[in-house]
């Protein structure tokens, strides 16, 4: 008003846009729109009273008025300019965290499908192998033991499961206490899924054989694996988790809990896709809840387990 309006002004008034664009960073979008609003209506006044102001103001000089100009709005649209970028890249950083933790909890591809938009995602899988993992001796050794150190010896050993998961191509489903799921050939097809997840059960012995030399822990992995069609998918809204059902996933389970420590513990399924490159031997019959007795089979080679 004291440079004579808004035209008389040069510009002067986009300063005052720097208040609701401010107010977006500080208080949110929300409560911002109130700031957007009372800007709207001061310019509506100015506007109002600007035909007063211009008549009776005299214009400042030229090149006055263009130094003015140049600044009112070069510095404005700076800072509106720096305020969207700062924002724009917390809200990448913010994006990639929350991807990272995404796909840290479930298969990539099923991720990037929930992000699309997918509500319910359920699939059936019809070659896979399921692993299962167990530390045989846990529950009365973590009793009598620091529960930091139980930790830390369970973040490194999962830590080192998931590496060899990764390296064979092979999903890993959750880990529930002391126990391990994985899949090979879900939720992206696998050609040799059961090698794949055979070679991940033996660096699993192998890595539970260093730790426990190691750190001389009584504790054996037991494993137990399972081959055949699965149903995966995402259910529920709150902690979502890509999770497998079927006939497949029991059998890998029994075969987990059944088995032997130290050893690799197959179902027939497993072992005949296996059984021109790996050898084993008959365990007997197991009774498997819904699936009745069946014949199952011990990685033959003690020293290659474990």
């Amino acid at each position: 008003m004291a440079l004579g309006g808004l035209a008389g002004s040069s510009a002067a008034f986009l300063f005052a846009f720097l208040g609701p664009v401010y107010a977006i960073l500080a208080l949110g979008p929300h409560r911002a729109t109130a700031w957007f609003v009372f800007y709207l209506v001061v310019l509506v006044g100015l506007i109002l009273v600007d035909p007063i102001l211009s008549s009776t103001i005299e214009p400042q000089p030229y090149p006055l008025r263009l130094i003015f100009y140049a600044a009112n709005l070069g510095v404005p649209l700076g800072i509106t300019f720096v305020m969207l970028r700062y924002t724009d890249l917390r809200r990448r950083e913010a994006q990639t965290r929350a991807d990272d933790l995404l796909f840290n909890a479930i298969p990539i591809p099923i991720a990037a499908r929930l992000k699309r938009g997918e509500r319910r995602i359920a699939e059936t899988y019809p070659a896979t192998t399921v692993l299962f993992a167990d530390l045989a001796g846990f529950t009365p050794w973590a009793q009598q033991t620091d529960p930091a150190r139980v930790v830390g010896f369970l973040d490194g050993l999962f830590t080192r499961f998931d590496e060899l998961a990764e390296e064979h191509g092979v999903e890993k489903i959750k880990t529930i206490g002391d126990a391990y799921m994985a899949v090979a050939g879900a939720p992206e097809p696998l050609a040799d899924h059961a090698a794949a997840a055979m070679a991940v059960a033996r660096g699993m012995l192998r890595a539970m054989a260093e730790v426990r030399t190691r750190l001389d822990l009584p504790l054996e992995l037991r494993i137990g694996m399972a081959s055949g069609p699965v149903v995966g998918g995402v259910i529920g809204q709150r902690r979502i988790l890509f999770d497998l059902w079927g006939d497949t996933v029991n059998l890998a389970s029994r075969m987990e809990s059944s088995g032997v420590a130290g050893r690799i513990h197959v179902a027939r399924s497993s072992r005949d896709l296996l059984r021109d490159s790996c050898s084993f031997e008959e365990r007997g019959t197991v009774e498997v809840k819904g699936l009745g007795r069946m014949t199952t089979y011990l990685l033959a080679d003690p020293k290659a387990s474990a």
